[in-house]
């Protein structure tokens, strides 16, 4: 700030300042530019103490490029500027904070649950506006850590197949969130080099995508619009873009592919915050119990002699329309908590059907139970992934068309669950029909028809959609191997 005199911190010509003070205002600041290949932060702080029975007061800062944190934690330059009093330090504050925030600079203020930048008294608290849901996590972090008796070590009473695909589920949403951004797993939540992001931050980073996806809508071709708000994106949500010219262009958020791979990540950390339990440690520390606790979903394992894993098993395997080859190796029983309790079980025509997914999406499928397309319950806008009978939940009858959606984790294994679900009377579709949002007056579900001889259609499976999620149960859970 022109005017002040800033000192590099712990420059011995520097004023004198007691170690020991109070913060009284701070905040992390992140900006990411693409056009300028800019990835930058700023913390700005108020520190106020005492020195010789008087008052002191400084401005302290600590700013760098956010990528070099990764390696260096101290990375990045560190100054002070002092001021006779708090009113005078407020000033200096206020002056940085709105260069800084202002249009020519375009920083935007972080919501942490932990920072890990500034003074090392302001690391490890909070910064910014904590949402109430993270303000809740929070106290029953505290609880758990200081006022609750220690817990007695326990013996695991999971059964130990169950107690494997438990934590190789874990481990693999793991793995993916912390590869797709710049952020690591640790006993408190999420960490960015910057701190631990709050589910208010990620819901900021939701919001920007909306706007990206209303330019999609538009059908508009304006990149450098497209450019500015992928640096927003990234700016909300920190991650390592890279340096080079080649790695900034590749990070611009400008197709629908790209837009999708960030829904989904943001929606994997939600996901692992929702599990992350009351001790806000399930997902670092790999306690195959509380984590298979945090799920809130019974799953059992089905003995490969009973009657039933032999009904399960042909099911799958005669289902198979096309060729495809697939060798199960466990099955499951779950039991969500409260899915079979508001099940539409009044609606007639239920079939047992097939849902697969990415191995990475299991600890949110079986926490929280299958969503309703993400875009039309949150933004109120079209379906993204251009469903071809509208934005539904969908099921289908071959297990081969569902292992196409299923991805193997570092076992070599993928999931598929099956579904109860209450189709009643099926509106039955030929042809591609987008933006369909509920089933026609006086059915219940949508059906498109697969084509096969005698029968024209534009499905080549068949797939069964509902726009209740109360349509459906997860039953079962098939683990396997193509």
């Amino acid at each position: 700030m022109a005017g002040v005199k800033s000192w590099k911190f712990g420059d011995a010509g520097a004023p004198a300042f007691p170690d020991d003070f109070e913060i009284p205002r701070k905040a992390v600041l992140q900006v990411t530019d693409i056009k300028t290949n800019h990835n930058k932060y700023y913390a700005i702080e108020v520190h106020q103490g005492t020195l010789k029975s008087k008052p002191v007061f400084r401005v302290f800062t600590h700013y760098g490029r956010t990528d070099d944190l990764e390696k260096n934690p101290e990375a990045g330059q560190k100054e002070c500027r002092y001021a006779s009093t708090l009113g005078e330090a407020q000033a200096i504050y206020d002056g940085i904070y709105r260069e800084k925030t202002s249009s020519a600079k375009g920083y935007k203020e972080l919501s942490l649950a932990s920072s890990k930048i500034g003074s090392q008294k302001a690391r490890g608290t909070s910064a910014g506006e904590i949402d109430a849901k993270t303000v809740k996590r929070l106290a029953e972090q505290k609880v758990a850590r200081g006022e609750l008796p220690a817990a007695t070590v326990k013996v695991s009473t999971l059964n130990p197949t169950v107690q494997q695909m438990v934590q190789y589920i874990y481990a693999e949403a793991t793995n993916a969130l912390t590869t797709a951004v710049n952020v690591k797993i640790t006993a408190n939540g999420i960490e960015t080099p910057l701190g631990i992001l709050t589910v208010g931050q990620i819901e900021k980073g939701e919001s920007i995508l909306q706007d990206i996806y209303k330019l999609f809508q538009q059908g508009s071709k304006n990149r450098s619009k497209m450019i500015d708000l992928s640096g927003e994106f990234y700016t909300t949500i920190p991650h390592r873009i890279g340096r080079t010219r080649a790695a900034i262009d590749e990070a611009v958020i400008d197709t629908m592919e790209d837009f999708q791979g960030k829904q989904e990540t943001l929606q994997l950390m939600k996901d692992m915050l929702q599990v992350n339990g009351d001790g806000g440690s399930v997902l670092f520390e790999s306690k195959a119990d509380e984590q298979y606790d945090a799920l809130k979903c019974t799953i059992d394992l089905v003995d490969h002699k009973h009657p039933t894993y032999t009904e399960i098993e042909q099911f799958v395997l005669k289902s198979r329309v096309k060729t495809a080859h697939i060798k199960i190796k466990n099955i499951y029983t779950l039991r969500r908590a409260g899915e079979h309790e508001v099940f539409t079980s009044h609606i007639d025509n239920q079939r047992l059907l097939f849902h697969g997914s990415r191995i990475k999406n299991w600890v949110g499928i079986l926490s929280r139970g299958i969503l309703m397309p993400k875009i039309v319950v949150s933004m109120g806008v079209n379906r993204t992934d251009a469903g071809w009978l509208g934005s539904g939940i969908y099921f289908g009858d071959a297990s081969c068309t569902s292992a196409f959606y299923t991805s193997p984790g570092k076992s070599g294994t993928r999931f598929m669950a099956l579904a109860r679900v209450a189709l009643g009377k099926m509106k039955p579709y030929h042809k591609i029909t987008y933006g369909i949002s509920e089933p026609p007056a006086g059915f219940h579900s949508c059906h498109g028809v697969r084509s096969k001889p005698g029968v024209d259609s534009q499905f080549s499976d068949d797939e069964y959609v509902i726009y209740d999620s109360r349509q459906q149960r997860l039953d079962y859970l098939v683990e396997f191997s193509m």
